[in-house]
């Protein structure tokens, strides 16, 4: 039964947009606070009021992150113990979610522990070597709910431990109205990082392909990353650097412009679960081209509603989605809104933690 004088505590990154999205919705239901690793962004300040928050200003340097966390253990001990929270929510899970499960060990917590995962903590963390295998294993022991953005990361989940997860996507606050007139059919969008995971190399392959049938076409990257250098380099050796712009970080609403107005989504990732990024794509009418990646799979069929991109992307596929353009974009959309809408999906998620 929903109770708003429950206390809820978030453990995390208080300058995470994700930890953001979750207290907005979080807040309709709960009391809700929120320890962070290492301070809080703005729009957190101004949502949970001074005594709702606290920071533990751990020392976090690049690869160290869990090392910087596990020193501010007994800190984080104390404000537990004095607030007393009725849950206690750990957002990633193999550094946050580690001190939560470490309690566990020190007293019988009086609340329920919900560890959530959201890519590279289950995907890649756990399969580096024994110990951080034994970790994740050890972490999701003592959670009470877990909760996932895709069912492959579930999967990938219950082969560490073999526990219920409840899966949903980490989705949109609502439904973007969709502007048709705003629609450049030549331009092309890739928001991900530029970073090895992210194969942004691949996009300007393929993207290298369209261009020699379409000379009218664009390619437009937001986003930085260390491999920046060298994929300007590889534009230039593709002949293509005089059609694609790098555009580095945009805010929100720069971003939402290019959604509006790109015909097709770039991204390739080698690891992933459910991109917030691909959801938005599509729900502003933007025709996705994909890995071929188990949680690509979840929101796109080959040729139907997009392309997963195996090796190469295939012409006549993507030439055929755009005769179809808006017979796909109303099936993208209705995607959106049947399976991807947040509020809902945290309305379920609360009465699930709360039977």
């Amino acid at each position: 039964m929903i109770n708003k004088k429950k206390k809820y505590l978030f453990f995390g990154d208080g300058h995470s947009v994700h930890l953001l999205k979750w207290i907005k919705e979080v807040q309709a239901y709960f009391q809700v606070y929120a320890i962070s690793s290492q301070g809080f962004s703005k729009e957190i300040e101004e949502l949970l009021p001074v005594d709702n928050r606290f920071s533990l200003q751990a020392n976090i340097q690049k690869e160290k992150a869990s090392i910087g966390i596990l020193n501010k253990f007994y800190s984080l001990k104390k404000i537990i113990k004095e607030l007393k929270p009725d849950y206690v929510n750990a957002h990633y899970i193999s550094s946050h979610g580690f001190l939560i499960a470490l309690l566990s060990l020190y007293s019988k917590p009086s609340y329920k522990f919900i560890a959530s995962a959201w890519g590279t903590d289950v995907l890649v963390f756990p399969w580096k070597n024994k110990a951080q295998f034994y970790a994740m294993k050890f972490i999701l022991s003592k959670a009470d709910f877990i909760t996932s953005d895709s069912n492959y990361m579930s999967s990938v989940i219950k082969k560490i431990k073999h526990k219920q997860v409840l899966t949903f996507t980490f989705g949109l606050d609502r439904l973007p109205e969709y502007k048709e007139n705003r629609k450049d059919e030549n331009l092309y969008f890739s928001n991900r990082m530029l970073s090895e995971n992210y194969n942004i190399d691949q996009v300007l392959e393929n993207f290298a392909l369209i261009y020699q049938e379409n000379p009218n076409a664009q390619l437009l990257i937001s986003h930085k990353g260390e491999e920046e250098a060298n994929l300007k380099a590889l534009c230039g050796k593709l002949e293509i650097h005089k059609a694609v712009k790098f555009l580095g970080f945009l805010k929100e609403q720069e971003q939402i412009d290019l959604y509006q107005k790109a015909a097709c989504y770039f991204s390739l990732p080698t690891s992933d679960s459910t991109s917030v990024s691909l959801l938005e794509a599509m729900a502003y009418g933007c025709i996705p081209l994909l890995s071929d990646i188990p949680a690509n799979r979840e929101w796109v069929i080959d040729g139907e509603n997009g392309l997963l991109i195996k090796e190469q992307i295939s012409l006549s596929k993507l030439a055929r989605l755009m005769e179809n353009r808006a017979e796909v974009i109303k099936q993208n959309r209705g995607i959106i809104s049947n399976r991807a809408l947040f509020p809902d999906l945290i309305k379920t998620f609360v009465n699930e933690i709360t039977k």
